[in-house]
């Protein structure tokens, strides 16, 4: 069996060019729409890249059950 993890691989790639993009941004705190426009987008690139790590693990999960049932032997089952 080849374990394919590509789409996990692109998903962590994509949430590490999304936490260095936003990683030392410096936010205003003042009370201008400027402002107000810049945290909305923080929030939802946050969300966003949470979102993506969820993703990502859910990727690994997929191939780690498909690996898990082609590696466990067939159980005998008793006879009804």
């Amino acid at each position: 069996m080849k374990i394919d993890l590509h789409d996990a691989v692109a998903t962590v790639e994509e949430l590490l060019a999304g936490l260095r993009e936003l990683d030392g941004t410096e936010t205003e705190e003042a009370p201008t729409r400027a402002a107000r426009r810049q945290r909305t987008h923080i929030s939802r690139t946050l969300q966003y890249l949470a979102h993506l790590g969820d993703r990502a693990s859910v990727q690994l999960m997929d191939t780690y059950f498909d690996f898990k049932v082609r590696d466990d032997p067939p159980e005998e089952r008793p006879a009804r």
